[in-house]
């Protein structure tokens, strides 16, 4: 029994050490923002449309970083798994206290209403989506969040839209998808001081395909959660 005792003993630091560096390997951090990494396929596990062209490893829009690129032998940029009705599940510790949801996005070219005879007569180069993300506490409530995105291949210019602590804003060009927008996407939680256990990410879906590609993400936590710092290429 007394070597059982000390074998557990001895096994205890070895498992926090391995939840430690398992979360520090899903995130980069700076100051209080966490940047979801893309240099593994754990999370942007499918592939995107574009090689990862992106300028730099990191993005800025209003005033939040937004980790871009990936590995460099990568020939895409990645993007969240929200394919076949799939809801993706932030890796975060249970009772982290967030802030914000910052997600990085554009449309999904490959869904359009071509298989609505209707909505074509529109043009098979419009397709609308809604994206939702739940806020699930500790305590068992939780908040669902949502914004409406119609999107298209055409420049549609600056704009935005918000609502119930959600909010989307067209960032113009996007600089890896010809002919397609770009969008910055905050989701501000509800309940900001309470311990979430999980936060959940949904999408418009056609047939088995999301409508929108999801390729960066960013928490704003005062918390500490184990993170790689960022790091420059």
């Amino acid at each position: 029994m007394r070597k059982f005792w000390r074998g557990a003993l001895l096994l205890i630091p070895a498992v926090l050490f391995f939840y430690s560096f398992s979360w520090a390997g899903n995130w980069e951090k700076r100051g209080e923002y966490y940047y979801l990494s893309k240099d593994s396929r754990d999370n942007f596990s499918l592939p995107g449309a574009g090689p990862n062209i992106f300028p730099a490893k990191y993005l800025k829009y209003n005033g939040v970083d937004f980790l871009v690129r990936g590995a460099e032998g990568w020939q895409d940029y990645g993007r969240l798994d929200l394919e076949y009705s799939h809801i993706f599940s932030l890796p975060i510790r249970s009772g982290i206290k967030i802030s914000q949801l910052h997600l990085l996005i554009g449309g999904n070219y490959s869904n359009s209403y071509e298989h609505d005879s209707l909505m074509r007569l529109y043009g098979d180069k419009y397709f609308y989506a809604t994206l939702i993300v739940i806020f699930i506490y500790d305590d068992g409530g939780y908040r669902e969040l949502a914004v409406p995105v119609f999107w298209d291949w055409f420049h549609i210019g600056p704009g935005s839209w918000s609502g119930n602590g959600a909010e989307i804003r067209s960032l113009g060009e996007n600089p890896v998808r010809k002919d397609c927008s770009i969008f910055h996407v905050v989701f501000n939680n509800p309940r900001p001081l309470e311990p979430v256990k999980n936060i959940l990410i949904s999408d418009s879906w056609l047939g088995d395909r999301p409508f929108s590609d999801v390729f960066a993400l960013t928490i704003k936590s005062a918390d500490d959660m184990d993170a790689s710092p960022r790091t420059e290429k």
